[in-house]
């Protein structure tokens, strides 16, 4: 596999903390740091996919039964915010 350098900065405890979890594993601390943003990205498009089957399905609802209480959305918003699921500031509005 072809690798291409890049340049990252990071605080002075953050890079203490890379450098051990790398040698833990026995790792390149760039092997580790790629390894670490692979699983991340994963984990992001994971999250993506399921809030967007998540809007599908509150679409789907809504199209057969009208809009959702706010209510009903104050508390999945609750849910999902609690769960990790969900950054509270990129809820959209309700309209």
């Amino acid at each position: 596999m072809t690798s291409r350098k890049l340049s990252i900065s990071v605080p002075p405890e953050v890079e203490e903390t890379i450098k051990a979890a790398a040698a833990e594993e026995g790792k390149p601390v760039s092997a580790w740091l790629a390894e670490a943003a692979v699983e991340k990205a994963q984990i992001a498009a994971l999250h993506a996919q399921g809030r967007a089957a998540a809007r599908e399905l509150v679409s789907e609802y809504e199209s057969e039964h009208g809009k959702l209480p706010e209510e009903s959305r104050q508390r999945a918003r609750q849910f999902l915010t609690e769960a990790g699921l969900l950054d509270d500031a990129a809820w959209p509005a309700v309209g």
